[in-house]
């Protein structure tokens, strides 16, 4: 006896997911629920993430095993339907399900019970349920190996069940749910398999969602041989994605294909300020929330928000890393919240608001995070770090897609100025408030990305602040922002296109009066040029940086500027004067403290003896500088400082210790992201 809906025709992934809820439905299995004496097991999920799929693809695999030779019952609880089933409606469907005479005026559920304490095991697939009122009523009672699987938008933690989430389908798993989608309608349907990256951009445009993704394979059925990429350039030019995805039809199981409702119930359902936290959260620039980033969105106190947020997780509209930490938004989650934000002006203004409150206090935490780092970098700002280097460098990487984020909010078209344009007497909008301080930021996060080797990223902010700060007419923020391309190009290997923006930063930090800049940019000048074999015009311009750093009085600056102009002048076979170029620097950062500036004079220092032939005294210096680039969690700099040190060591004699560094070496160069060059020091080590 069975009256479950045919399982779903393309179901595609959740082979771990199916295997854990099979495993906790087995009847020869003895794990019943506390207190319930039948074993109840929940899944939940955003809505559209295919739980009634998996339900019935399980209930499926379940009666095709012979697990419940009694039956398997299938009720749709409609719990998000604007009239939800009752556990009345529910159990009258039930006992005809199960066969029973008609049901009189007795007690119902008394009835239930009693033909299910009768029957071998029963498998009774609850779907749809909102409310743990619809259900506890349906729980069955005496018999042996019943369960009960339990669908449901919401996490059932009222309840002593087995709980299990799902989330969105993986990358290849979407796919091929699209692939399959087109293949069932018209077996001769090879979109998806013919261009499999305009696939993979569907399928993350859709957020690998199962509901998103039926929806767009529904659509490219109706457009026929269209390709692929002309749905996912609408989508991804599309003012309203979670809009746009809606197909006029119903899914095997008579449900809208359509995405808008479905999240209009969820977030219709949160209480007034889970919903305000909801829409706070959703002006994240990324899906991803730290707790800090959170607390300055919600403007509420770490105690305050966090019941919020369980909150929503347990609505499925958040999940929590193990850790309790960070959270994340489903993108499509995100598009519709900040839609239902805009459309209204009082709550557009609270998420203008807290989109403020993100970018000054991340903008301010930036500037401190840099200063600890790089001391000196903003003398003027608060050390909120307390000088802790770790804590500084933590907190840069666990925020970097936030700032990030915020950094690309600066590139917009707007014209920086009301004006008009000569072809019409209507005057053109300003820019967003907040461009210029998006770009501040942005340019402050190359430091930190050069560290982390970030320069894809570090390329793209580099670009946007520079494209903007001329559209802005910002002389001193255009310097900037060349010398910060300028150093993104070199770090690329792109060292020619870098020199012509850097000379203009020179010229514009000049313009603009800035000696501090002007010495960085000609600092930043000398060392391209040096490393394009061009030391001549290098030893010009790190001379140029010295005096304007002389007469600021800025010894650290200096010292970073001795070291960069004693490697040019080695350049030029000035031996001795490199030599005492370097050790002057070195003086001034053992005196400062810098112990950034300290291992980058070891590590030429080092260069210089070996060159000197005094190859003990340069293994000596490689290991001190490679401890000290350890310390400040430079994986990369430590790596080359192992790989000279191991040469050194190779040439004193010491194959074994040399062969011990090259492996650490290696693995720092992977943890660095550098595999070409981890790949090169383990060959060195293996004698290739």
């Amino acid at each position: 006896m069975s009256n479950l809906l045919r399982a779903p025709a393309v179901f595609t992934g959740r082979d771990t997911e199916a295997g854990r809820l099979l495993d906790a439905l087995d009847p020869a299995t003895e794990h019943t629920a506390v207190g319930v004496g039948v074993g109840v097991v929940a899944v939940a999920g955003l809505g559209g993430v295919g739980k009634t799929a998996l339900a019935l693809h399980v209930a499926h695999t379940a009666r095709q095993r012979g697990w419940f030779p009694g039956g398997a019952l299938f009720v749709d609880l409609r719990g998000y339907d604007d009239v939800p089933a009752t556990s009345e409606h529910a159990v009258l469907s039930l006992l005809r399900a199960l066969g029973g005479d008609e049901p009189g005026g007795e007690d119902l559920y008394g009835r239930y019970r009693i033909e299910l304490a009768r029957r071998a095991p029963v498998l009774i697939v609850l779907d749809n349920v909102s409310d743990p009122a619809q259900i506890t009523p349906l729980l069955p009672g005496e018999g042996a190996g019943h369960r009960v699987l339990i669908t449901s938008r919401d996490v059932q933690d009222s309840l002593p069940v087995r709980q299990f989430t799902i989330g969105a389908l993986a990358t290849e798993d979407a796919c091929l749910l699209v692939d399959r989608c087109l293949r069932e309608h018209d077996p001769d349907d090879l979109r998806a398999t013919e261009d499999p990256d305009a696939v993979r951009e569907l399928a993350s445009l859709c957020g690998h969602l199962p509901l998103a993704l039926l929806i767009a394979a529904a659509l490219l059925r109706r457009r026929g041989p269209r390709p692929v990429s002309t749905l996912t350039a609408e989508l991804r030019t599309a003012a309203d994605r979670v809009r746009a995805l809606r197909f006029k039809g119903v899914d095997q199981y008579r449900r809208e294909l359509a995405l808008r409702p479905v999240f209009d119930v969820m977030y219709g359902r949160l209480e007034p300020e889970v919903a305000r936290v909801l829409r706070a959260l959703g002006q994240a620039p990324t899906p991803e929330v730290w707790m800090g980033s959170a607390v300055v969105l919600a403007d509420l106190s770490l105690d305050e928000l966090r019941p919020l947020l369980d909150d929503l997780v347990a609505a499925s509209l958040l999940t929590a890393d193990p850790g309790g930490e960070l959270w994340r938004m489903h993108d499509l989650v995100q598009v519709y919240v900040r839609g239902v934000a805009d459309a209204d002006p009082r709550t557009a203004q609270e998420a203008e608001t807290a989109r403020g409150r993100l970018l000054d206090i991340c903008e301010t935490g930036l500037r401190a995070a840099n200063n600890c780092l790089w001391p000196g970098a903003h003398p003027d700002t608060p050390d909120s770090f307390t000088g802790d280097y770790q804590r500084a460098l933590n907190w840069l990487d666990a925020e970097r897609q936030t700032l990030l984020g915020l950094a690309r909010r600066m590139d917009t078209t707007e014209p920086t100025t009301p004006h008009t344009d000569p072809h019409t007497t209507a005057a053109q909008p300003p820019p967003p408030p907040r461009t210029a301080q998006a770009m501040a930021l942005g340019l402050n996060l190359d430091a930190y990305l050069h560290l982390r080797r970030a320069h894809h990223d570090w390329l793209e902010v580099a670009t946007a602040a520079h494209r903007t700060a001329q559209r802005l007419g910002d002389t001193a923020a255009t310097a900037a922002a060349c010398g910060s391309l300028g150093m993104c190009l070199n770090a690329l290997g792109r060292g020619e296109e870098a020199v012509p923006l850097l000379y203009r930063a020179t010229e514009l930090c000049a313009e603009t009066r800035n000696q501090r800049a002007e010495a960085a940019a000609w600092t930043n000048l000398g060392t391209v040029l040096r490393g394009l074999g061009r030391p001549a015009e290098a030893v010009r311009a790190h001379r140029g940086s010295l005096r304007l750093y002389e007469a600021l009085g800025d010894r650290r600056s200096k010292g970073l500027a001795l070291g960069n102009y004693g490697a040019t002048l080695y350049a030029l076979g000035r031996y001795d004067d490199s030599l005492a170029a370097t050790r002057k620097a070195l003086r001034i950062h053992l005196e400062l403290g810098d112990k950034s500036g300290e291992a980058a004079a070891r590590s030429f220092l080092g260069h210089l003896w070996t060159t000197a032939g005094r190859t003990a005294e340069a293994a000596d210096e490689y290991l001190r500088s490679a401890r000290l680039y350890t310390a400040l969690d430079n994986p990369h700099e430590t790596a080359t400082a192992c790989l000279h040190m191991a040469r050194a060591l190779h040439t004193l004699g010491h194959p074994a210790q040399a062969e011990e560094i090259l492996r650490i070496a290696a693995a720092c160069f992977e943890y660095a992201g550098s595999q070409e060059e981890a790949a090169k020091a383990r060959r060195l080590a293996e004698g290739q």
